[in-house]
């Protein structure tokens, strides 16, 4: 009988690709390798073997920041020897944050409102109590501000819901005396501002004249992992998407504010260093875009009956300044009373439609918090939040889908 062919040693038939993932998401390098059966599997890092990487595919659930530029390898064995891949160099990019949009994406908040919703975080008291004196200051705050509830979207289920996300958000410490506290991990810029870190100092946060939905959003952002993250916002209050925000493809005159907002996207394009430092050494990336607007267009006729097609062209416009076709768009929708004006539920089933028709977008639903044509500084706060949650949930995917 002849004698049995000899075993194949392995051999590397498709090597690991080198990976771009954002950081905090998964990335995943996998080898094609033939030989005789049965073959083992050795993933390495930096020529370390990882413990527990011992299949053809290796999954990093999300990359940190000490995972920028490794270097990560396979090596494949049988019986009769070994088979080493080349190196596939993971690059990880850190996020950069576009936000745009009139007076509530700017800031407007009541001071002592929101110093007030420290103080009872702060107080020690039980959660109850703290829970019922929040509800009461909003309840307050309503009825001095307004002379009434009606027009302000006050109930007591919304001042109860306020309360008891203020507590949980000052449980997850993302509202508290941290937020005094520049953190080094947000960086913030509004408008033409320069760069700091975020932080609320007599309410501004260098991302708004008094704090925004940023406040939060970077926080929670921070707290998720990301070691640098930065928020850059282009807003300013009573603007309208059909004259000032009107972009490029719906015609007639460009907006003077889509134009500071190309501006803006076009000046980090070439130097995202001059936000973020860390840029200089690490690739920075778009990776979501904030829009919190709409009120101004829900009065007039002209403005919110083509709001729907406005918002269409203008994404899409932004899209294409940034680079990303799939760039993940996140919408916060108008309060319950800018709901209630003419043309307000035009703007807000036109912001329903795109994110229904868009799977690289979320809406922010804002109907159970105050809301007049500025939140107050309880609904600002879990706004933030709400997005940051949006936002997780868009870069949790590859790609960003629903």
């Amino acid at each position: 009988m002849p004698a049995p062919a000899p075993l194949q040693a392995p051999a590397i038939t498709a090597q690991p690709a080198n990976t771009t993932v954002t950081e905090l998401q998964p990335a995943t390098f996998s080898v094609t390798a033939t030989g005789a059966a049965p073959l083992s599997y050795q993933w390495r890092r930096n020529g370390a073997p990882i413990s527990g990487a011992t299949s053809a595919t290796l999954t990093i659930t999300a990359a940190l920041a000490a995972d920028h530029n490794a270097k990560y390898s396979a090596v494949v064995t049988n019986s009769t020897g070994s088979a080493t891949s080349a190196d596939a160099v993971l690059t990880e990019e850190l996020p950069m944050f576009l936000m745009a949009g009139q007076s509530n994406m700017e800031g407007n908040v009541d001071a002592d409102l929101f110093q007030s919703f420290l103080g009872e975080l702060a107080s020690g008291a039980s959660t109850a109590t703290v829970k019922t004196n929040i509800a009461e200051r909003i309840r307050v705050w309503h009825q001095v501000a307004n002379n009434g509830y009606a027009s302000y979207g006050y109930s007591p289920q919304m001042a109860t819901l306020e309360a008891s996300e203020l507590v949980r958000l000052n449980a997850a410490g993302l509202v508290g005396p941290d937020l005094n506290t520049p953190n080094p991990r947000v960086l913030c810029s509004w408008n033409d501002a320069a760069v700091s870190p975020l932080f609320v100092s007599s309410l501004a946060t260098r991302c708004g004249g008094a704090f925004g939905p940023e406040l939060v959003f970077g926080q929670a952002l921070s707290k998720a992992g990301y070691s640098s993250t930065s928020l850059i916002k282009v807003a300013y209050g009573g603007t309208s998407l059909y004259i000032d925000w009107r972009s490029p493809t719906s015609g007639g005159t460009v907006g003077p504010l889509y134009t500071k907002l190309r501006t803006r996207i076009q000046s980090l394009k070439s130097d995202p260093a001059s936000v973020n430092p860390s840029c200089k050494t690490r690739a920075c990336k778009w990776s979501a875009f904030v829009w919190f607007q709409g009120e101004s267009d829900s009065f007039d006729k002209a403005n919110g009956e083509s709001y729907d097609q406005n918002l269409k062209n203008f994404i899409a416009d932004v899209r294409n300044d940034v680079g990303s076709p799939t760039l993940p768009v996140i919408i916060v929708q108008i309060g319950a009373w800018a709901q209630s004006l003419s043309y307000g539920k035009n703007v807000v089933a036109a912001q329903n439609s795109f994110v229904s028709n868009d799977k690289y977008a979320r809406i922010v639903n804002t109907a159970d918090l105050s809301g007049f044509y500025h939140y107050e500084s309880a609904s600002k706060l879990i706004i933030g939040d709400r997005i940051a949650q949006a936002a997780q949930s868009l870069l949790a995917a590859t790609p960003a889908v629903k």
